[in-house]
């Protein structure tokens, strides 16, 4: 068997000014992709609070609220998908399309309203894990419908 592997790495930085994309490294070879998101170093600090995974049907909206002391990190596999995010304090809104080629790990900081919304024909997954200011703390979701 022929091993031929592909790493493609997301610049880390601001992205569209509210929320920022984190550095990840996706791997591809003949037998599909692989990506980790979650750094060995998060892991052995026990800083995660959350790790979780959702499915979007096509035209399903996920979402629709915000967090107050988490930080969410969100990677979306599959369908074409929009991201809408809202500034709670500044009431700046911005929103991304993200194709179904788009390997991108979202940072949502607290106090973002964060909508995502399935506008692509086949099914949608979302890879979510959160960081608590503080450590561990009891679930923080707020809804605040923008989608």
């Amino acid at each position: 068997m022929v091993f031929i592997a592909m790493v493609i790495c997301v610049q880390d930085g601001l992205f569209m000014g509210i929320i920022q994309v984190k550095e990840i490294e996706f791997y591809q070879d003949d037998r599909g992709w692989s990506v980790r998101p979650i750094t060995d170093d998060d892991l052995k600090k026990g800083v995660i609070s959350d790790i979780h995974m959702v499915s979007m049907k096509p035209g399903a909206i996920r979402g629709n609220h915000y967090h107050v002391h988490k930080t969410e990190n969100i990677l979306i596999i599959g369908s074409a998908c929009r991201l809408l995010v809202l500034d709670n304090n500044t009431k700046e809104e911005e929103e991304k399309v993200i194709e179904n080629s788009d390997k991108m790990l979202f940072v949502i900081p607290p106090d973002v309203t964060h909508a995502i919304e399935n506008i692509g024909n086949e099914v949608s997954y979302l890879f979510c894990f959160s960081y608590a200011k503080g450590g561990l703390e009891s679930r923080d979701v707020i809804n605040n419908k923008i989608i």
